[in-house]
């Protein structure tokens, strides 16, 4: 009794390799879909997937890019947030007197 070798089409590979880029456990993906895990791995390795590899460096890439401009911009902003914490703590030192700017 051998196992009779399936074939799986393009689409369908396409397709499990960019859930398994979407997935944190592909183990569970691949009982779902029916396949052994290591076959994602493979089709995931193969040119077939390039397109939906590439797609999802180019999104990681973007994201990667606006998670840089977001950490500086949050930098700046918490080093506005302690000169403003600074000057309010220098202007209540004035015992009451007024400062004339």
């Amino acid at each position: 009794m051998g196992t009779k070798k399936r074939n799986y089409s393009k689409s369908f590979k396409e397709k499990a390799v960019e859930l398994s880029y979407h997935r944190d456990n592909i183990k569970d993906l691949a009982q779902e879909l029916g396949i052994d895990v290591a076959r994602i791995y493979k089709w995931r390795s193969n040119p077939i997937s390039s397109k939906t590899v590439k797609s999802k460096q180019t999104i990681s890439n973007i994201e990667l890019e606006e998670m840089k401009r977001l950490k500086k911009e949050l930098k700046n902003t918490q080093l506005e947030l302690e000169i403003l914490k600074k000057a309010v703590h220098i202007f209540s030192k004035s015992d009451g007197k007024s400062i004339n700017l």
